[in-house]
């Protein structure tokens, strides 16, 4: 009799063991240099485009790194554009806002960066693609964004 208890016991928390395990139900958590390589794939840009390392991308954006899981960032080489697939995700999906005000102040200072400069490439930074889903966020910055969200939101 106690051995059955005891197997009984064993077999429950061996199920609740795996239950825990299991992870998400259908979640992918991509790295961002998948999804800013898969958004910028369906995207025209003008100039050509290199990925920075993170110590450039954090010059650029002004966020906790302690807070950031992962970034991407996809500019324009020469600067002579605007042109940028940027994408951040979070440790903690609850830190997502702190990802949206960073790329807040990457528009904003982008704005002030090109408006005397080259005021022609105003109506892409005007018109920025702002994205999230969970603990990512994306910027896309080009003449034509829309397909961006349908292919970001494919990567989940």
């Amino acid at each position: 009799m106690m051995k059955r208890w005891i197997a009984a016991a064993l077999a429950a928390v061996c199920a609740f063991s795996m239950a825990a395990c299991g992870g998400k139900s259908g979640g992918k958590e991509p790295a961002a240099a998948d999804v800013v390589q898969a958004v910028a794939q369906g995207l025209t840009f003008k100039d050509t485009m290199m990925t920075v390392d993170q110590d450039v991308f954090y010059n650029f954006y002004d966020i906790d790194a302690q807070k950031v899981a992962d970034v991407s960032m996809y500019t324009s080489s020469s600067r002579a554009t605007a042109e940028e697939v940027t994408v951040i995700r979070m440790k903690d999906a609850a830190d997502i806002q702190l990802a949206q005000d960073a790329i807040a102040a990457r528009i904003e200072d982008q704005k002030r960066s090109y408006e005397s400069y080259m005021p022609d490439e105003m109506p892409k930074i005007n018109n920025a693609a702002v994205y999230t889903h969970g603990s990512y966020a994306i910027l896309v910055v080009a003449d034509d964004t829309s397909g961006a969200e349908k292919t970001f939101e494919a990567q989940f």
